[in-house]
């Protein structure tokens, strides 16, 4: 959900701020805004000046507060967020991009990683690996190239480029492609199988995201899956999270409900342990009792619970936040074997704070 976003987000933060005037106090109410909610929801909050200051910007203020061990939060203007992306839906032609970079000029190429099914650029006939060096007639900067891939255009024209594995190069392939766009309902689970060996079935799932999608549609989508695999009798299972970026906790839950041993959905032992700051813990305590769903997300049971010994995870540097959380989360309670590169190592969670809701409202959206 928040891999755009996050691009985005830590791109504001770098605004120069060279033009404002020491004695303007224009900030100020943004600031304040930005001051109480850090105060009560980031988990550093003693970082947290006691002061406002009206005339550094909003982006400046939120990110001089930051933890050096948070490499997760942001703040933006409402009007820099992809429509649909907190809703959900994603303005799109369905390809996951990888960026690169060449050593040799400082150009930008895209990877596609994966292509969502059915989604236009699925029907164009892209497919993983492929190489794309230039957007609607434009070459590929670090200035521009956000702006070309992520645009809004209906239609969108990739310049494809070739690799030489000989001269290990990459070069223009002379073949351009023309890919409708519009908002897409992505559902997480791009592909799944099983795969029979040796008298074994072994089921494979591609998660994109921890996306519990509107009413759960996309949790209904994956236990439909699950549920199958359980009917075909696996012995293990393939979890594939190379580009997974995170997601909502009631996802994971509802995938680790059909992983972990059945005893242990049945005992509902603890899968998450969550930390708040002082003042939100303390409020939690008194509210809840020590127990609280709020400082214990549990395991429960699950008709699709697959009761598996051993669970494979694919991981890459790309698998972070909610991923991590899920494999962390299991592992105490069956074999967890990772396969792959280390991952993110981003362990905390965020909250989306709109000022929309704020009095009086403002246009930014911050997510500490």
């Amino acid at each position: 959900m928040f891999k755009q976003l996050a691009v985005l987000g830590l791109t504001l933060l770098l605004v120069s701020t060279a033009c404002i005037k020491e004695d303007s106090n224009e900030f100020s109410e943004i600031n304040t805004w930005i001051k109480d909610e850090m105060q009560t929801n980031y988990l550093w909050n003693e970082r947290v000046p006691e002061s406002v200051s009206g005339t550094i910007p909003p982006g400046a203020f939120f990110g001089s507060m930051l933890d050096p061990e948070d490499n997760t939060s942001f703040i933006l203007s409402n009007s820099n967020i992809i429509p649909g992306e907190t809703s959900g839906l994603t303005f799109t032609s369905g390809i996951s991009p990888a960026f690169g970079q060449f050593s040799n000029t400082g150009g930008v190429f895209i990877i596609v990683e994966f292509v969502y099914p059915g989604s236009p650029a699925d029907s164009a006939g892209f497919k993983r690996g492929d190489i794309i060096l230039g957007i609607d007639g434009s070459g590929l900067t670090t200035a521009n190239f956000l702006q070309l891939f992520y645009s809004e255009r209906n239609s969108v024209r990739y310049s494809l480029g070739s690799y030489d594995p000989e001269a290990q190069t990459i070069f223009f392939a002379d073949s351009n492609v023309t890919v409708e766009q519009g908002e897409l309902d992505l559902n997480p689970v791009v592909y799944s199988d099983i795969i029979e060996q040796n008298n074994d079935k072994v089921g494979y799932i591609l998660y994109a995201s921890f996306n519990s999608g509107e009413s759960a549609k996309y949790n209904d989508s994956l236990d439909v899956v699950l549920q199958e695999m359980k009917s075909q009798g696996i012995s293990e299972l393939i979890i594939d999270l190379r580009y997974n970026e995170g997601g909502d906790f009631d996802a994971a839950r509802n995938f680790a409900n059909a992983v972990v041993p059945a005893s242990s959905a049945q005992d509902e032992d603890v899968f998450i342990r969550l930390k708040y700051n002082d003042i939100l813990e303390q409020q939690i305590l008194q509210e809840d009792g020590e127990d609280s769903e709020r400082l214990f997300i549990k395991f429960e049971e699950d008709p699709e619970n697959l009761n598996l010994e051993r669970v494979y995870f694919l991981t890459t540097s790309s698998t972070s936040s909610t991923s991590e959380l899920m494999i962390s989360g299991l592992s105490p309670h069956l074999e967890v074997v990772k396969v792959g590169t280390r991952t993110a190592g981003e362990y905390f969670g965020t909250k989306i704070i709109f000022g929309s809701e704020a009095t009086p409202p403002n246009s930014y959206i911050m997510v500490p």
